[in-house]
């Protein structure tokens, strides 16, 4: 198992085009992951161990994106979680005997905990678009409070500026 910490952008090298997308991509990315989550953080249905844990995960995160720096789990430290993740949530569902409901957010939050910090490829960026609207959509059912709709605003200004980088991302590769 493998995690790599280095610069994101190197200090001498002049960031083209395509870098500084990929920058904002990033951070709009997170942006709209870490919307999602305090929206279903803030509906009361999470469990405080899990909600900690994953807040801290992005807290890291965004002070890893402020700073430039770039923290990468290898492939086989990524796969080796994603299956210890799917562990969990059998025995959180069968042994623990948690509701079908809490067991499957709190699988969304840890894979998309590990998933934050090996996002290299595309795939692994829509991959990421997919499970913030997943926590929204949590959210969703475990709520009924008037606070989702700000949530659900500003999840929404996230998501149209994190597809127009993907967009922006995509063209300038081509």
């Amino acid at each position: 198992m493998q995690i790599e910490m280095t610069p994101a952008l190197s200090i001498s090298a002049r960031p083209t085009g395509l870098d500084r997308i990929h920058a904002c991509l990033e951070v709009s990315l997170f942006l709209m992951t870490l919307t999602a989550f305090t929206t279903l953080a803030a509906t009361g249905g999470l469990d405080k161990a899990a909600a900690v844990l994953v807040f801290l995960a992005l807290l890291l995160r965004g002070w890893l994106l402020g700073t430039r720096r770039s923290l990468l789990a290898s492939e086989q430290a990524t796969t080796l979680l994603t299956i210890a993740c799917a562990a969990f949530y059998a025995a959180d569902f069968f042994l623990l005997r948690a509701n079908f409901l809490s067991a499957t957010v709190r699988l969304v939050l840890f894979v998309m905990v590990v998933r934050i910090y090996s996002a290299r490829r595309d795939r692994d960026y829509y991959f990421l678009a997919i499970i913030a609207f997943l926590m929204l959509l949590a959210a969703a059912v475990m709520t009924v409070d008037s606070a989702f709709l700000f949530g659900f605003a500003l999840f929404l200004l996230a998501a149209a500026a994190t597809f127009i980088l993907m967009e922006m991302k995509h063209a300038a590769q081509q």
